[in-house]
């Protein structure tokens, strides 16, 4: 019972129509992302099971986003990305795929690891830090890939 309250109040905390998203706010746009670019529409049971919450976690989350204009929702309907979500839900993913992609190819992380690690990040890091992070890791999967030496020598440090 205690857990259900805290993820609801996560939901609802920066209701605001001002602030930034809350990590769970990000989550719902990247769930409602991934079932949009599969099926064209995201329904409110699917992304209550993909999330693990009930409907009613949802319905305020879908609320929410639609009052700040992320999504197109009203209720018994189905969901879709505004210009203004899609283009923060991809920013989610880029975030998501290039931390996790250095995770697991560079890092050699599990992919549990790198996944749970990469989401816990796409929700913290300053635009700035993202930007220097994804040129470090471009550089650094180049010489990774293309310098024996350098691979090899990462490769004992990391092992």
């Amino acid at each position: 019972m205690q857990w259900r309250r805290k993820r609801f109040a996560e939901v609802i905390i920066s209701a605001d129509d001002t602030g930034a998203l809350t990590p769970s706010q990000e989550n719902y746009l990247k769930t409602i992302y991934v079932r949009v670019s599969q099926d064209g529409y995201a329904k409110m049971s699917d992304i209550a099971s993909v999330l693990s919450v009930k409907k009613s976690s949802v319905n305020a989350a879908l609320h929410i986003l639609a009052r700040r204009g992320y999504i197109n929702y009203t209720p018994y309907s189905q969901v879709t990305l505004t210009s203004l979500g899609m283009e923060t839900a991809q920013g989610i993913m880029e975030k998501f795929k290039i931390m996790n992609d250095f995770f697991c190819n560079i890092l050699k992380l599990s992919e549990e690891e790198a996944a749970t690690n990469s989401c816990r990040i796409e929700h913290t890091i300053s635009e700035e830090l993202f930007r220097k992070i994804s040129k470090f890791f471009e550089f650094t999967e180049k010489l990774y890939l293309n310098d024996q030496g350098y691979k090899r020598k990462l490769d004992d440090l990391l092992s």
